[in-house]
């Protein structure tokens, strides 16, 4: 049985996430939310997806949870790949003020 009491005191101890964390995770968040957004409107399931990018249908679905670790450049090029998309990376001085398909990471 878990010590429930235990693990609210680790959580206690640990605080609240800084605004730049809560930022990072909302970034991830939003990037599986647009892979999935994606992956359903190609019609692909989870396992599709992977088979397409030669990976495991588990993969697909921490992505799409918001990752885990890091979304690399390199992952997010073979989703790009798989559904016929391109991955466009920008350093623009200005964002625009709507992206179609995008997530704003900075």
């Amino acid at each position: 049985m878990a010590n429930n009491s235990r693990w609210e005191d680790i959580k206690n101890a640990k605080g609240k996430p800084s605004a730049e964390v809560r930022a990072e995770v909302e970034q991830d968040l939003d990037l599986g939310q647009l892979m999935y957004d994606l992956r359903t409107e190609a019609g692909l399931s989870q396992r599709e997806l992977a088979d397409r990018m030669g990976t495991t249908q588990s993969v697909i679905s921490r992505l799409e949870e918001g990752g885990g670790a890091k979304n690399r450049i390199d992952t997010l090029a073979r989703v790009a790949t798989a559904l016929d998309r391109h991955l466009v990376l920008s350093f623009p001085a200005e964002i625009p003020d709507q992206m179609i398909d995008a997530v704003r990471v900075a």
